[in-house]
């Protein structure tokens, strides 16, 4: 791995759970030398990304911020999903939420919520939240558009929480599972991610019909069946006006 890459890869080892982290901490965890790992920090604490919080200790820095509001202000998905994520808010129950989410890695993130009126659920998926790939209609939609080298390569790592999951025992029939879920053209789930709610989400796609994002309705289990239904084929609809725009359409 390039020395580059190993400085930026430093960037994930900062978490909710360990939010700082000293020279020799980091020394540790990426196995190089204390120089390396002092080279490493300086170059990001140069370029913002992390600063001192106290002697010796270091947290993410100020430029994080400055990329974030570049983000909102210039991303293309979110830009072409706004607008109709909140027209898709308006055929929701009180008390719903629309999400936008995309995968990074093996992760999935909400990238912007729009909200019915009412109160709002107490979601999982809240921005910039890191959610599993296995659970939740929202990430599962997600995951049977990957490439078949990329299930590939995560059956192969996570064999076992793909079976705990219910998605198969073996690669054919996770495949089979992804491949099921691709021709229902949406998905529903109960109470996978957070109790008491259900996710209904339809996949964004690409030009080569891998998956960019998803949105999804979050909703209550009480939510009548027939609801749940005119929900999908909103969400099948409002993911396909959101590629149009991202495609000039």
């Amino acid at each position: 791995m390039a020395a580059s890459d190993r400085s930026l890869s430093l960037l994930g080892l900062f978490t909710l759970e360990r939010p700082e982290w000293t020279a020799e901490e980091v020394m540790s965890a990426l196995d190089v030398s204390i120089a390396t790992a002092y080279r490493y920090l300086s170059a990001l604490e140069e370029a913002g990304l992390i600063a001192t919080t106290r002697p010796g200790r270091y947290g993410l820095g100020p430029a994080i911020i400055q990329l974030d509001r570049q983000l909102q202000l210039t991303d293309p998905l979110l830009g072409a999903a706004r607008p109709v994520m909140a027209d898709l808010a308006t055929y929701a129950p009180p008390g719903s939420v629309v999400l936008l989410c995309r995968p990074v890695g093996d992760r999935v993130l909400c990238i912007h919520q729009a909200t019915t009126i009412g109160t709002p659920p107490a979601v999982s998926y809240e921005r910039g939240r890191p959610m599993p790939l296995l659970y939740g209609a929202t990430s599962k939609i997600l995951l049977a558009y990957y490439a078949p080298r990329r299930l590939k390569t995560l059956f192969d790592t996570h064999a076992r929480e793909i079976e705990r999951a219910g998605l198969g025992a073996t690669l054919e029939a996770f495949r089979a599972k992804m491949v099921e879920w691709r021709k229902a053209g949406s998905l529903v789930t109960r109470g996978e991610v957070d109790a008491g709610s259900v996710g209904i989400a339809a996949p964004i796609l690409d030009p080569d019909r891998l998956g960019l994002g998803s949105v999804s309705y979050v909703v209550s289990n009480k939510t009548e069946d027939r609801t749940i239904t005119r929900l999908a084929a909103l969400a099948v609809a409002g993911a396909r006006e959101i590629e149009g725009s991202l495609r000039g359409g």
